[in-house]
C-alpha cells in the first residue's frame, strides 16, 4: 500500500535476485522496449497493493529473444507475488549471425523512406464515459526489418515489397435488414439448438439459461448459456444475440473441444476472406455498413490452421482502434468465433483539429530508434531465428501521437523528470493520485490544489480510486436522478455510486455543488459499509470544540470517519460544512484506501 516501502528501483534488483535462482539465466536482459510500463486497462484500485513487474528476455550473442521471456511481479512491500514463463529450449534452433547484420543507419533510413503516419480513433476503456482520442498511427502494415537481407517483416512472414495498409472500404455501402427483428426469449432459444446443435453421439447440447441483459451501448442482448456434456465431462460458454435485430454479437465454438479433426492443410486467405465476409452478412448484417474490409492481414496459425481476421469500426472515414468485429475461421472454412465489439461514443474528435500528416510525420521519423532482436516464425517445428530490427518509437514498440496536441500517449523515458504539484501538507498523495491517472489536471501549473471540489469531481476521483474501472454504463432504462440521463457525462458514476449505497436516489443529484466536509464523512462510511453502526448516533460523544454545530444526523458519520483517521479535526474544530479541497480528498482518497483494504472485503471493487 502507499507509501511504497520499496521504490520501482529496489523493486528491480529484488527481481534481479529472484532470476538468478533459474538455471540458464546468465543471458537474460530485462527488456527496454516500454512494454514494462504501459497501461491500457482499467484502473488499480488504490486499495489494491502496489505491485511493479518486470519482464526478461533471454539473449543469444547478446540479442534479445523476442518471442520469449520471464515476468516477475515484486509488491512495493519487497514480496514476490508472481512469476510467468514463456520459455522453450533453443538447443536444437539455428540462428542468423550477427556479425552479418546490415549497419543500423542503413536499416533507418530504409525506415523512415517508407514511413508513413494516418488518422485512427482510440478508445479509451478507462474514461467515464467511454472516452475516444484521436491519434496518428504508422500506416505502414510491418513490424520490422530482417538485419540481413533488408527484408520487411509481416504478420505472417518476410516480404520484399513493403506492405502498406489498405484504405478503408466498408462491408457494406448500405444498412442490411436486420437477422430476424424483435426476436423474443423463445425465439432466442430456439435459434441457439440450432445453431448450436452438434451429433447426438458426440455431445449432448443443455441450454441453461436465456439471460436478457442491457449493454453499455443501450441494446439489449440475449445471452445464451449453454453447455456441451460429453463422455469425459462438458464445456460451456454463452451465445450472445441482440435482441432488436437478431444479429449475432458474441460466438465462440466449443466444439473443438470434443471433436478430433486432423489439418494437414486449410484453405486459403483469400477463400477464408470470403466465408467470414459471408458469415458475417448470413449472421451479423446490421452492423456491417458501419465497419470497413481487413486494414491489417489477418493472422495465420500454423499448428490450428486457423486465421483471424479483423474489421475496424469506420467512422468519419477513419478506422476506429478497439471497436472490432472479429471472425475466426477454420481450416476448412468453418466459423469459429464471432465478435462485434461497439463503444457508445458521444462526441468524435472532429479530424479538421488534427496537426497535419507531415508534422506527426516528423515526429515518429525524429523519435524512431531500432531494438535489434531474434525472431521465431510462427511456423510448425521451425527452429531458425531471424535477426530482426524492430522500429520503437519515443521508447515503446507501441506508441501513439495525439492528433490534437500533438503530445506521445505513452511516455515510458523513467529519465525524464515528470511534471508534479507542489503543496505545503499534500504533495505526495496529490502526485500519487496524479501518476495512477485518477486525478485529471490539464494545466499542472495554474492547478490550485487548495480550491474547493464539486460532488460530481469528487465522486468520480472516489470511484476511480476504489474500484476496478469506475465507468458503467448503467442498469437498464434506470435513471436515478432526473437530472443525470444517460447522455450525461456522470451517468455511469452516479449510477454506479447508487448500486454500492454511496448515494440514494432523489429528483436531483448536484453536482455542480462544492462537497462538504460531513458529506465526505458520510460517503466514506457508506463506502467502508458501516451505515448501520453510523446510525447508532447515542453511543457517540463529539469532543470537538464546534461539536454543537453539527448535525446530530452526521454524528454516527463524523465520528467514524475522524476516529479513523479518515477526515482530521481542525484546531479541534470538525468544520463540517466547510469546503472539501483537492488537496483534502487526495489525503482522505489514501487513507480510506488502506481502510478498505485492512478491514473490509473486496466486494465493494465488482459494482
Amino acid at each position: 500500500m502507499y507509501p511504497a516501502k520499496y521504490t520501482e528501483n529496489e523493486a528491480k534488483k529484488i527481481a534481479e535476485d529472484f532470476l538468478k535462482k533459474f538455471a540458464n539465466t546468465e543471458n537474460y536482459k530485462l527488456r527496454n522496449d516500454g512494454l514494462n510500463y504501459i497501461n491500457m486497462g482499467f484502473n488499480r484500485p488504490l486499495s489494491q497493493p502496489i505491485t511493479y513487474s518486470f519482464s526478461y528476455s533471454p539473449t543469444y550473442n547478446g540479442v534479445l529473444i523476442g518471442d520469449q521471456s520471464i515476468t516477475i511481479d515484486v509488491l512495493a512491500n519487497g514480496e514476490i507475488t508472481g512469476m510467468y514463463r514463456n520459455t522453450q529450449s533453443i538447443n536444437k534452433a539455428s540462428f542468423d549471425n550477427v556479425s552479418e547484420k546490415k549497419n543500423e543507419e542503413e536499416i533507418v533510413s530504409q525506415v523512415r523512406d517508407n514511413l508513413a503516419v494516418e488518422l485512427r480513433y482510440y478508445v479509451d476503456y478507462s474514461s467515464d464515459p467511454r472516452n475516444v482520442k484521436l491519434v496518428y498511427m504508422p500506416a505502414s502494415g510491418f513490424n520490422g526489418v530482417h538485419a540481413l537481407t533488408g527484408q520487411w517483416q509481416t504478420t505472417n512472414g518476410f516480404s520484399t515489397q513493403v506492405p502498406k495498409t489498405k484504405s478503408a472500404v466498408k462491408i457494406s455501402s448500405q444498412q442490411l435488414p436486420p437477422r430476424k427483428s424483435g426476436m423474443t426469449v423463445a425465439d432466442a432459444e430456439e435459434f441457439a439448438k440450432t445453431f448450436l446443435k452438434v451429433d447426438d453421439d458426440k455431445a449432448k447440447l443443455n441450454i441453461e439459461m436465456v439471460d436478457e441483459r442491457e449493454n453499455d451501448n443501450g441494446e439489449t442482448i440475449y445471452s445464451i448459456n449453454y453447455m456441451y456434456m460429453y463422455n469425459n465431462g462438458g464445456s460451456g460458454t454463452s451465445l450472445d444475440i441482440n435482441k432488436a435485430t437478431g444479429d449475432i454479437v458474441q460466438y465462440h465454438d466449443l466444439k473443438r473441444d470434443f471433436t478430433n479433426s486432423n489439418k494437414t492443410n486449410a484453405i486459403s486467405k483469400d477463400a477464408a476472406l470470403t466465408k467470414a465476409i459471408e458469415y458475417l452478412k448470413q449472421w451479423s448484417p446490421s452492423y456491417l455498413h458501419e465497419y470497413s474490409m481487413p486494414i491489417d492481414e489477418p493472422t495465420f496459425d500454423e499448428y490450428s490452421k486457423t486465421y483471424s481476421f479483423s474489421f475496424p469500426r469506420i467512422v468519419n472515414g477513419i478506422a476506429v482502434v478497439g471497436d472490432e468485429i472479429n471472425v475466426g475461421i477454420d481450416s476448412d472454412g468453418a466459423l469459429l468465433s464471432l465478435n462485434v465489439n461497439k463503444q457508445k461514443i458521444n462526441n468524435w474528435p472532429s479530424i479538421s483539429q488534427a496537426i497535419p500528416n507531415e508534422e506527426a510525420k516528423e515526429a515518429y521519423s525524429k523519435a524512431l530508434t531500432l531494438q535489434l532482436q531474434y525472431v521465431k516464425q510462427n511456423t510448425e517445428g521451425k527452429q531458425q531465428y531471424d535477426l530482426v530490427y524492430a522500429p520503437i518509437f519515443n521508447g515503446s514498440v507501441v506508441n501513439q501521437i495525439d492528433a490534437i496536441t500533438g503530445e506521445w500517449l505513452y511516455q515510458v523515458d523513467g529519465s525524464k523528470e515528470k511534471p508534479t504539484i507542489s503543496h505545503p501538507t499534500a504533495a505526495n498523495e496529490l502526485n500519487y493520485l496524479l501518476n495512477q491517472n485518477v486525478l485529471e489536471v490539464k494545466d499542472l501549473a495554474n492547478f490550485n490544489a487548495d480550491a474547493a471540489i464539486t460532488k460530481g469531481e469528487a465522486l468520480k476521483i472516489l470511484l476511480k480510486s476504489l474500484t476496478f474501472g469506475y465507468y458503467d454504463g448503467g442498469d437498464g432504462d434506470k435513471q436515478s436522478f432526473n437530472n443525470i440521463d444517460k447522455n450525461h457525462p456522470l451517468y455511469g458514476t452516479v449510477e454506479k455510486a447508487v448500486r454500492m449505497g454511496i448515494l440514494q436516489p432523489a429528483n436531483q443529484f448536484a453536482f455542480d455543488e462544492t462537497l462538504t466536509r460531513q458529506e465526505l464523512a458520510v460517503w466514506s462510511v457508506q463506502i467502508l459499509q458501516l451505515e448501520n453502526v453510523a446510525k447508532l448516533k447515542e453511543i457517540y460523544k463529539l469532543n470537538f470544540a464546534d461539536a454543537a454545530s453539527i448535525d446530530p444526523a452526521y454524528a454516527g458519520h463524523i465520528a467514524i470517519a475522524n476516529g479513523m483517521g479518515l477526515i482530521d479535526s481542525q484546531q479541534n474544530n470538525f468544520n463540517a460544512t466547510k469546503s472539501v479541497s483537492y488537496a483534502d480528498l487526495a489525503v482522505s482518497t489514501v487513507r480510506l484506501a488502506k481502510a478498505i483494504q485492512e478491514n473490509t472485503s473486496d466486494r465493494n471493487f465488482y459494482y
